[in-house]
């Protein structure tokens, strides 16, 4: 599955049909805390500029667990507990291909 993620526009592209509980579990894994509530999905689209993009293992969304992505700026906290922690979006257009 190819997506495009744009934090500036708060958009995501999709360019193929997709479950939507594999949508929602996806966008919780890499827009974790309900942040992806702020971003507009566009469907049926074809993805303008697609290069490099960050290949994600299905196994690797993890919902409750941010991982170290290039949209995340890490949290400037010391909590034991990094479910809750306040990660901020980096500007930019992000490319990511989904693999089984």
């Amino acid at each position: 599955m190819k997506i495009q993620l744009d934090t500036e526009k708060k958009t995501i592209k999709l360019e193929q049909n997709v479950e939507l509980s594999k949508l929602v579990d996806l966008l919780e894994g890499l827009l974790p805390n309900e942040k992806w509530k702020e971003f507009t999905l566009e469907t049926n689209t074809v993805i303008q500029h697609w290069s490099s993009p960050i290949v994600i293992r299905e196994r690797e969304i993890i919902p409750s667990y941010p991982r170290t992505y290039p949209w995340w700026s890490q949290p400037i906290t010391y909590m034991a507990n990094k479910q809750n922690a306040d990660y901020k979006l980096n500007s930019g257009v992000f490319n990511m291909e989904l693999k089984a």
